[in-house]
């Protein structure tokens, strides 16, 4: 690792010193702190790939690590428990989820709506809207380009004021890239979409071929400029799991 400092100094001190970290590390050490914490190796692998995600594109990898920490893990993995409701479009799952960690959630929900038979739409819907945002980044381009189908995610949530209404935001991928917007190109598509009072988070898989770009998916192994504070709080973070010698 080799680092450089930045900003002014203050009475002989610099306050703000950046160093470069490999990606491999910052994964390893999200990995670890996910373990450490309960999580399942599968679930600590894709939370470790988002958290990598958040800081090679917004420098927020630490933020997205403590959100996705502070649940409780502690609770059993058990399969996911979905109600099949009745819908305009077909069956709508809705998964049964309270007190699990919204890491686990988000991957339930893409594991539901992914178990679809070809040709057909999928829609799983939850109440759980305590999805970190930086989450999804990773895991909609991924799994996207692993289903070979379009996956559209809309987070529902009320209005700050009791006039504001509800408000649906989506993220899918668009030529190529991920995109978030208020409102989709398909009118025919958002039709498809339930419609939910309050909070609540939706994931859609269409039987619709979608081009993601690789460089989008794959973050290149190059060192990553991080706040020496930031590492060093990921990496006293990821000591708590030891991996025992062989």
């Amino acid at each position: 690792m080799s680092d450089s400092i930045t900003g002014p100094a203050l009475d002989g001190q610099q306050t703000d010193r950046t160093i470069t970290v490999q990606p491999r590390e910052i994964k390893e050490a999200a990995f670890r702190s996910l373990c450490a914490a309960g999580a399942d190796p599968l679930e600590a692998q894709e939370g470790a790939l988002a958290v990598l995600r958040a800081e090679a594109d917004a420098h927020a990898g630490l933020r997205l690590l403590e959100e996705l920490l502070d649940a409780d893990w502690r609770t059993p993995l058990l399969s996911a428990t979905a109600r099949d409701t009745s819908w305009v479009g077909g069956t709508l799952r809705e998964l049964d989820c309270a007190g699990q960690p919204p890491l686990r959630t988000a991957l339930q929900l893409l594991d539901l709506a992914a178990d679809a038979p070809d040709g057909e739409v999928s829609v799983t819907r939850t109440s759980d809207a305590r999805i970190p945002g930086l989450l999804w980044n990773e895991l909609v381009p991924r799994h996207t380009a692993s289903l070979g189908r379009r996956i559209i995610i809309a987070t529902a949530h009320a209005g700050a004021a009791p006039d504001d209404g509800d408000a649906t935001d989506y993220l899918t991928v668009t030529d190529g890239e991920l995109s978030a917007t208020r409102t989709l190109a398909s009118e025919a598509v958002t039709a498809l979409i339930p419609q939910t009072a309050g909070d609540s988070t939706v994931v859609m898989a269409l039987p619709e071929p979608v081009h993601t770009n690789p460089e989008t998916i794959f973050i290149e192994p190059k060192p990553l400029t991080m706040r020496e504070k930031e590492w060093q709080t990921m990496y006293q973070m990821s000591r708590k799991y030891l991996v025992p010698d062989a």
